[in-house]
Parts: structure tokens; C-alpha cells; sequence
């Protein structure tokens, strides 16, 4: 009585099985978790409530096991208990204890699951299912999560393993995939390595899409040991699971200029593939000039309910010029993960001038000074994010041009020797 890839691993139930007690249709956040919001997780993930304790369907709520199977009245009575809680607890007072156990049939894998068991009499028809149209036996999931992460403990008989596996998906689903494969989204795997471990152990894998579909539901399974092959008297403990989403950012420019006494300001787009559940705070942070994020400077945050968003961010006058700096998009939740990116910091100090055969160019209290030397010149003055301020020609000589704009702006002339550019403050 085991799962199996790539076959249907039989599982079974007793007579009048307790049905799971879902808590409304919103998700909650799991017992470790700190943050008052945050995105779509599993529901009791840290398995600190159950139902039937003491008893054959002892069973953490949210999830099932071989004695809540859909196998009817005979098979359920003639199937072992598989799942007990514990007070070996990662966090909280309670963990999820599964053990490879001897049934009438052989060898019976441990197993809990976030939809429901499948089960027959020969082993290899068995399976874990989303039952889409019964919130019993679904978890709701629409957003993409980055990778699956949780504790765990075990011993394990020889040769074998414990075994954690999550589909997201749409429509109806099964694994093994039972000729739903078209449906799964993507996927996510751990097979532990066949050793005892009596310390609590972190676990992470991502999830590998398939496709860009939103998904609709998540399936989870979780294993004492190795499937068919399970080993009687293996035995894993599981708290904490999670997902975990990335925050991609991305810098709307890729050089931020600023001077001894003139800070630079940017905006910082972000994604992640898990919406929040309440308003959340992105907060931009940049590294020192060698990507080291140790003591990060933050230079801007926004609190958010989307997924996507702009933060303003402003790098404070002074900062050293540097190739080397990254920034990234942290999140007041656990569960989301930042992506870093790159920045170049350029540093101009004083009032900059410059002479060229073509011309100089000043910044003074009102705007520009272009004292041209060739005729037929026109000049480009840029804003520090590269957006066009001003254009138009030059006459020979001095040129007043007006600017409100304050700052590092960047001033292009062309003309028949050429052309110059270069930043100059206005203040």
C-alpha cells in the first residue's frame, strides 16, 4: 500500500471516515509564520490541528491519509494507520509523523496527503487526487510559487527514503499523473537521501513549469519511505512546509548619477509570482560597491497589495562610483525570497564644465549655459532617468537655456565638427 511513479500505488480507509475540515476558503498562513500577510500558503502547514487524535483516522486537519481514502467500507476497514501526530515538534507543539507499517498485503508506505487517496486492494493502482469539485479534498492555489521548502526527520531501513512531492495545477490531477499530466503546471520533488536523521532538517525544491497557465489547485503528497519499495519499520516526521515566491526587481535605468551633494533618484520595478494576501512592504536595498548585501542601504519601499508595483527610490548623495553595486526587493514575509539585479553608480562632483571645440557647458541657477563655437549647433538635455527635457538649435555663442528641472542632467551638442556630451549640475 504505497505510491509509486509512474503507477497507481493502492491505499486504504475505515468505515465512516471523517471528512477533512477545511477552515473557509481563504488561505491561512502556516504556524511559523511571522508575518501578518503574506501570499497564498498551505492550509496548516505547520500540523498544529487535528481530528479523530487517538484513533485509527488520526489525521492533521487539512490533510489524509490512507484511512480516509475513497476506497469504501471494506478497504477502509482493512487498512492500517498510517499517520500519527507528534509532539516532536520543528515549531509549535505538534508534527506530522508517517511510518512504513505491515498490512495483510505487505509492506504499507506512510503517507499524508493535501487531496485524497485513491486506494485498492493491488497496491500499484493506488494514488493521491485533487477531487476539483469537493473544497473536502482540494487546496485552492492561483499563484506560481518559486519552490517548495520544510523540516523533516527520519529513520530509515535500509535502501530506503522518505519522499515529498507537490503539483500545482488546473482541472482534475493525480500523482502518479494517471493521464492527468496535461493538467499539471509544474512540479516539485525531494527525495531525501537514505540516511537516519534525529536532528530536525531543512528541506528545499524548486518547482519546474511546464507551462505559463495560472494554476488552480495545489497536490501534495508526503512519504515515510520509497514508495512500493518502502522498507517496514522507516519511519519521517514533517512541520513547517511552505512555499516560497521570488521578488524580481528590475532598475528603471542602469547607471543612477550622483554627486558630493545631490542624490540620485530611480525607480525599481518588482514581480513575484505570489500575490499578497494584505499590504505588504517591499523594501529596495543596495549593496556596498562589491555586491555584498552584509549592511545594505535601503534606498526606497512600498507597501502593497499587488504582485507587481514601482518603489522610488533615491541613492543618497555621495555614494562611491562603482560597476559592482546590485540592489534587490525584500518583503516583511517569510516566504518570499529576492532576486537580485545590477546597478552602476556614477559620482560627478562640483559645478562640471566642459570645453570642446564645439562648446561649453555650464549649469547655473536657472538652467544651462551653451556657449557655442561652431554654427548651426543643437543641443539634447536629458533627466537622470534618460527621459528628454529639452531640445533645439544653438546660435553661435552664449546660449541662457531654462530648465526646472534640479539635478544631474545630461547635455548632448552636435554640430558639423561633432558632438559632446556630458552631465553638468543644476542646482
Amino acid at each position: 500500500m504505497s505510491l509509486s511513479e509512474g503507477s497507481q500505488g493502492a491505499m486504504f480507509t475505515p468505515a465512516n471516515p471523517s471528512l477533512m475540515k477545511h477552515f473557509a476558503a481563504a488561505f491561512v498562513l502556516s504556524a511559523t509564520a511571522t508575518a501578518t500577510c503574506a501570499q497564498q500558503q498551505i492550509l496548516n502547514s505547520g500540523f498544529e490541528t487535528w481530528q479523530n487524535v487517538g484513533t485509527g483516522t488520526e489525521e492533521p486537519e487539512e490533510w489524509s491519509s490512507i484511512k480516509t481514502s475513497d476506497g469504501g467500507t471494506f478497504i477502509n476497514n482493512f487498512a492500517p494507520q498510517v499517520c500519527w501526530r507528534s509532539d516532536d515538534a520543528h515549531t509549535g507543539s505538534y508534527s506530522v509523523n508517517v511510518r512504513t507499517v505491515t498490512s495483510p498485503i505487505g509492506a504499507a508506505n506512510g503517507i499524508v496527503t493535501c487531496g485524497r487517496v485513491h486506494a485498492e486492494l493491488n497496491p500499484a493502482n493506488g494514488r493521491v487526487f485533487t477531487v476539483d469539485n469537493d473544497p473536502q479534498w482540494h487546496q485552492a492555489m492561483t499563484d506560481r510559487p518559486d519552490s517548495l521548502v520544510g523540516w523533516y526527520k527520519t529513520t530509515v531501513e535500509t535502501g530506503d527514503h522518505p519522499r515529498v512531492e507537490a503539483i500545482v495545477h488546473t482541472g482534475a490531477a493525480s500523482m502518479p499523473e494517471n493521464g492527468t499530466l496535461p493538467n499539471w503546471v509544474a512540479r516539485a520533488r525531494f527525495d531525501a537521501p537514505s540516511i537516519t536523521l534525529g536532528e530536525w532538517t531543512r528541506f528545499s525544491v524548486p518547482f519546474n513549469y511546464y507551462s505559463g497557465a495560472t494554476p488552480q489547485y495545489l497536490l501534495m503528497v508526503m512519504a515515510s519511505g520509497d514508495s512500493l519499495l518502502s522498507q517496514v519499520g522507516t519511519q519521517s516526521w514533517y512541520d513547517d512546509v511552505a512555499l516560497i515566491y521570488n521578488v524580481i526587481c528590475t532598475p528603471s535605468v542602469s547607471t543612477v548619477i550622483v554627486s558630493e551633494s545631490s542624490s540620485g533618484s530611480f525607480d525599481v520595478a518588482y514581480s513575484t509570482g505570489g500575490t499578497p494576501t494584505g499590504p505588504t512592504t517591499f523594501t529596495v536595498q543596495l549593496s556596498d560597491a562589491n555586491g555584498d548585501f552584509s549592511a545594505p542601504t535601503v534606498i526606497g519601499s512600498l507597501a502593497s497589495s499587488a504582485a507587481t508595483g514601482s518603489i522610488p527610490c533615491t541613492i543618497p548623495a555621495g555614494t562611491a562610483t562603482g560597476t559592482g553595486y546590485a540592489i534587490r526587493v525584500t518583503a516583511d514575509s517569510p516566504f518570499y525570497t529576492p532576486v537580485g539585479c545590477s546597478v552602476q553608480v556614477e559620482l560627478q562632483t562640483g559645478l562640471h564644465q566642459a570645453a570642446s571645440g564645439i562648446a561649453m557647458v555650464r549649469g547655473t541657477a536657472s538652467g544651462l549655459l551653451i556657449e557655442t563655437r561652431v554654427s548651426g549647433a543643437r543641443f539634447e538635455c536629458f533627466d537622470a532617468q534618460g527621459r528628454v527635457l529639452s531640445t533645439g538649435p544653438l546660435a553661435l555663442g552664449a546660449n541662457a537655456i531654462p530648465c526646472e528641472a534640479r539635478g544631474l542632467l545630461l547635455v548632448r551638442v552636435s554640430g558639423s565638427e561633432g558632438s559632446l556630451a556630458e552631465r553638468v549640475l543644476v542646482q
